[in-house]
């Protein structure tokens, strides 16, 4: 990213894996290992987090207005994948990198360094995420399923 110009905030846990997966399997622990990350990059007044993993560009955008309700916190951290900024610096456009339809709107952040997101490229409407019992959930060697009875 320095390379590209930008000016890289040294975050402690900018290395720290967000959970990936626990998203699906324990709420608690999930919502605890993004809150970390987002806190931290909060605290070094970090104005976009951007990733490697698309694990990580995923859970940290997606998740966190969750983390704000779970924490009560008001984190708005934009989160971008590495190759939007990128191109970004080769020239291409917001639209072109996907940038605008993140959960978390980049645009302010964005504005610091020149890039305009047009207003048509806000972030995606939110769609309704279907309930957990809706979610196929994994059976213990052996057991038989509600629908094999």
């Amino acid at each position: 990213m320095k390379a590209l110009g930008a000016t890289v905030v040294d975050f402690p846990m900018k290395a720290q894996c967000c959970g990936g997966h626990m998203t699906q399997l324990s709420e608690a622990v999930a919502m605890d290992l993004i809150d970390r990350i987002l806190r931290n990059a909060a605290e070094y007044e970090a104005d976009i987090i951007v990733t490697l993993c698309p694990m990580c560009q995923l859970n940290l955008d997606a998740y966190q207005d969750a983390v704000n309700r779970y924490y009560k916190k008001k984190y708005h951290i934009p989160v971008l994948y590495f190759t939007q900024l990128i191109g970004l610096a080769m020239g291409m456009s917001a639209s072109e990198m996907g940038i605008g339809k993140e959960l978390i709107d980049a645009r302010a952040a964005l504005a610091k360094i020149g890039v305009e997101v047009p207003q048509e490229e806000t972030p995606a409407k939110r769609r309704e995420r279907p309930s957990k019992e809706a979610l196929p959930m994994p059976q213990p060697l052996g057991a038989t399923r509600p629908e094999e009875k």
